[in-house]
């Protein structure tokens, strides 16, 4: 997800789901100590009932439970004559234990009412583990200040070579020295590069600053593997460093998160952690589609449907392009787009609609909307069911989400992945893998609903990239 995005504040990000609903490998930090535990697993009792029959019974399973644990229950709150279920979540020192093995030295525990409650995410928050605190999600990442916008500015800016980039970097990162170290190590060639001091900031190293170190890496030749392919692909015998290098502000390229401009123009996207099940946006089918025409007739001819429906979507704007694909799949016909497209200046009620003919009513009963909603509009509401109703047909069609697909495994585009690990207080990128051509899988679906709704319209039909590989 691009920084720019984020418009929820961070209670909202971070406790969203409590402790129910983590996964094994998100860490918690201690906020006075700066110690780090990840998560394994949790586990509710009673695991046959909605709770035991009364509290002999709970507390004889506790004590058979803490009889068999090396590790004392650590419990967040106090039980009760009506608290007659519990949780217990285990969490491992990765840094402890022999053999390479991580410690599992904190098992906390809290009482419930029932089973069915401890299910219920705000049950157990996030914050209740003795000091300890969830670190995944966006919100404590954006805090670190390691976001690409942090380190280039919000300004979409172009860079030529390794210092003309590390020149920014050096003025952003000034007030984080050891951060800067690893950057200016990486620019020189030198790798695994380590950062001291930043355990608590692993995640927004590997995920957010890597989207400005793999760049780095890619001019700096430490990436090889899909880089080396891309290069012999697409470069003509020329360097990384002679490209003009940006990072796209808006989300025109919702796939890419950086990207690299061949002299002719052409846009070598890197995509960072791969980002299979992002949002593709039209730029990047349009692009894909472009590619295809220019050096692989054969794929373009086989899919003159996808091409034909990207035309138009990209031929139009947000507003009128449903209206014109609407018509072109015979969902409704040219009476109605004209009925629709003239409603923004004609000022109309919700009522005025209930006297029109039966497609245009058929038109805005297909999906709902929040009528009460202060900025709701009648006309976006019949703009954006036009814009599901073409998504839900182009998506009942598995050859045109097939089609879609194929396009895009021939994309300008490298996957590259950033790993990072914790080495006592520091973190040490360890490596970055790249993939070329991009591997994804399945089907591209249309989401009529990313960029419409009946307060506001902010872009054209987005495409969604299948998830999980």
């Amino acid at each position: 997800m691009r920084y720019s995005d984020f418009k929820i504040v961070e209670k909202q990000l971070v406790e969203a789901s409590g402790i129910f609903n983590r996964q094994a490998g998100q860490q918690f930090l201690h906020m006075d100590t700066n110690h780090i535990l990840t998560f394994t697993k949790i586990d509710a009792y009673p695991s046959d009932a909605e709770q035991f029959q009364d509290t002999a019974s709970r507390d004889a399973a506790v004590e058979l439970l803490d009889k068999s644990l090396d590790q004392p229950i650590q419990w967040t709150n106090a039980p009760t004559a009506g608290t007659l279920a519990f949780g217990l979540a285990y969490l491992v020192d990765d840094q402890t234990g022999t053999n390479g093995q991580p410690e599992e030295i904190a098992v906390f525990g809290r009482y419930f009412k029932k089973v069915a409650q401890a299910g219920i995410p705000a049950s157990w928050q996030n914050n209740q583990f003795h000091g300890y605190r969830l670190q995944t999600g966006a919100a404590t990442k954006i805090q670190t200040g390691l976001t690409p916008q942090d380190i280039l500015g919000v300004e979409e800016k172009r860079y030529r070579g390794i210092e003309s980039l590390m020149k920014e970097v050096r003025v952003s990162l000034g007030d984080k020295p050891q951060v800067l170290t690893g950057f200016e190590n990486l620019a020189a060639g030198q790798f695994p590069i380590t950062m001291e001091g930043q355990k608590s900031n692993l995640t927004a190293i590997r995920d957010y600053a890597g989207e400005v170190l793999q760049p780095i890496g890619i001019m700096a030749g430490v990436i090889k593997g899909g880089v080396d392919a891309a290069a012999a692909d697409l470069l003509n015998g020329t360097s990384w460093n002679d490209l003009d290098l940006y990072w796209p502000a808006g989300k025109n390229h919702n796939l890419v998160d950086s990207i690299f401009v061949r002299a002719d123009g052409l846009e070598i996207g890197i995509s960072s952690k791969g980002k299979d099940g992002a949002d593709a946006s039209m730029k990047n089918i349009s692009d894909a589609i472009l590619k295809a025409k220019n050096e692989n007739k054969k794929l373009y001819d086989s899919y003159p449907k996808v091409v034909e429906i990207c035309d138009i979507v990209n031929d139009n704007n947000a507003e009128v392009g449903p209206l014109v694909l609407a018509k072109h799949l015979k969902l409704i016909d040219d009476a109605t787009a004209k009925f629709i497209s003239g409603m923004k200046k004609a000022n109309m009620s919700v009522e005025d609609i209930q006297t029109q003919k039966a497609q245009i009513l058929e038109v805005y009963h297909s999906f709902g909307a929040k009528l009460n909603h202060p900025n709701y509009n009648i006309y976006n509401h019949m703009v954006t069911n036009t814009a599901k109703m073409c998504a839900k047909q182009l998506n009942s069609d598995a050859n045109f989400g097939t089609g879609m697909m194929e396009f895009m495994k021939q994309a300008s585009i490298i996957q590259v992945y950033t790993d990072a690990k914790v080495s006592g207080d520091d973190v040490v990128v360890t490596g970055f893998r790249s993939v070329y051509p991009p591997q994804f899988a399945g089907v591209i679906t249309v989401n009529g609903g990313k960029n419409y709704a009946s307060t506001k319209i902010t872009g054209k039909l987005a495409f969604k990239m299948p998830s999980g590989k």
